[in-house]
């Protein structure tokens, strides 16, 4: 809680302590990372959406893919890319135009893909991209890396982000994601990064300066530890019944920078349950790092309710969700009031912790990574696929939601959350919150204090249903 920051919680205990949010130090150096002229890097790459109903799209940007990708200034880029379902695509992209190879470099066709040569990590914004801060990207590493953004223009939203993530001592790029996709999904922006824009999620865990100067022959792209699908045999995992954790929540409105995120979750057995609070998921959002965002936010809290177990009679307050703001001090003007939405303007009540089982989502594990140096030093990472809402008119039928998790025993059942990052989430409400980078994360022994989760006053207006709840994509 910052100074700015009036106090939500009415009488509970947080069992999460302040010292756990994660922070953001200064750049060490303010001016953005350079694109160098002479590169090599192996890219994992997420899509945005899987593939329309019935097709195999002949091309890689509806599956997880591996690529290997050359650059050198002035002269092209290289990319091999191997999907992680089916086929292989080589593009070379010149001054002159890009070629593509689908049997591994055997023969060649000249095509039009809106890509150009790139000369900057930030293609060619409109504006100067925008360093935030340096931290660790998750619980998995204590090395800072830097946060960068810029922004990425879209017809009648505001502004989205494109996120970049760097190396703090090297400059290296670590991870991007596109919060905006291109103008079709088989057509790129010739101002937005040549190639990656076609996916919303990369994590590129080789990166080196020096590469031969022709690239003659095929190579299959390996990421040392990358399996895919799933080699452990892992289960699905679910949530823990009774745990807290921090995050930093990254919108995809350029407006706004992370947010300092403290979650609690409790959801207790059929046999124990009695009121609304026996099912209750708090998120608390800390603005200390938007002082100038529109509308003067200090913090907003996300109060999710479960359903009841069959066969009981709802408590009051019960599947419900509350969206809640706070506002910072506007002197000389009193400091405004809090407010809240819920009932039909806020249809997201809290989902069980076996939300990932639930077969309209089709969650899948597509990969594992096992003790990568870069992503996960000694560790195990599950990355699944789960299905969510449309984006029309380039992904009419679904997006994707990427979460990637790490099992805390031998089946994954018990697994706790890395990353989780929502393709095509959309500008134009609020923050567009689409990424959530995971760090403490604590099992508590005893019950979370109830009072965490009692519903204001003021959202009492709000405390019954106005519409029918849409179902979880």
């Amino acid at each position: 809680m910052t100074d700015q920051s009036p106090s939500p919680v009415a009488d509970g205990v947080d069992p999460v302590p302040p010292g756990a949010l994660p922070t953001f130090l200064p750049l060490s150096d303010p001016t953005p990372p350079t694109m160098p002229e002479v590169w090599r890097a192996v890219a994992l790459l997420h899509p945005f959406s899987p593939p329309p109903s019935g097709t195999k799209p002949d091309s890689p940007f509806f599956q997880l893919c591996l690529a290997n990708i050359y650059y050198r200034a002035g002269v092209g880029m290289s990319i091999q890319v191997s999907g992680c379902d089916y086929g292989s695509w080589w593009y070379i992209i010149r001054p002159t135009g890009t070629e593509l190879s689908t049997d591994q470099g055997r023969t060649w066709t000249t095509i039009e893909i809106g890509w150009q040569v790139p000369t900057s990590w930030f293609g060619t914004p409109s504006q100067t991209p925008t360093g935030v801060g340096a931290s660790p990207l998750n619980w998995m590493s204590s090395e800072p890396v830097e946060w960068w953004k810029s922004a990425v223009s879209v017809p009648n939203e505001p502004p989205a982000a494109t996120w970049m993530w760097f190396d703090a001592e090297t400059r290296a790029p670590i991870r991007m994601m596109f919060g905006y996709g291109p103008p079709t999904p088989d057509m790129g922006d010739p101002t937005a990064l040549a190639f990656f824009q076609m996916f919303s999620f990369t994590y590129l865990p080789v990166f080196e300066l020096a590469v031969p100067d022709e690239i003659a022959d095929w190579a299959e792209p390996a990421i040392p530890g990358f399996y895919v699908g799933n080699p452990k045999g892992l289960t699905d995992f679910e949530w823990n019944t009774n745990f807290g954790m921090t995050a930093f929540m990254t919108p995809v409105n350029e407006k706004y920078n992370p947010l300092p995120t403290r979650v609690l979750y409790v959801w207790k057995d059929d046999a124990d349950y009695r009121v609304a609070s026996d099912r209750s998921q708090h998120t608390k959002m800390d603005y200390t790092y938007n002082p100038d965002n529109p509308g003067g936010l200090a913090e907003q809290i996300a109060l999710l309710t479960g359903r009841p177990p069959a066969g009981v009679s709802p408590p009051p307050d019960s599947d419900e969700g509350f969206y809640i703001s706070y506002y910072a001090p506007d002197p000389p003007d009193p400091t405004p009031p809090p407010s809240c939405v819920g009932g039909s303007q806020f249809p997201f009540p809290q989902e069980p912790p076996d939300w990932v089982s639930i077969p309209a989502v089709e969650a899948t594990i597509r990969a594992t990574i096992i003790d990568n140096d870069v992503l996960g030093p000694g560790q195990v990472i599950a990355i699944y696929s789960v299905l969510f809402p449309p984006a029309p008119p380039n992904y009419p039928e679904a997006t994707y939601l990427w979460t990637l998790y790490s099992p805390m025993d031998a089946t994954g059942l018990s697994s706790r959350p890395i990353t989780f990052m929502q393709s095509q989430s959309g500008v134009s409400t609020g923050t567009s919150l689409a990424l959530a980078d995971y760090y403490y994360y604590e099992d508590f022994a005893t019950p979370i204090d109830p009072a965490n989760f009692a519903v204001p006053s003021f959202c009492s207006v709000h405390t019954r249903k106005h519409g029918l709840r849409p179902g979880l994509p």
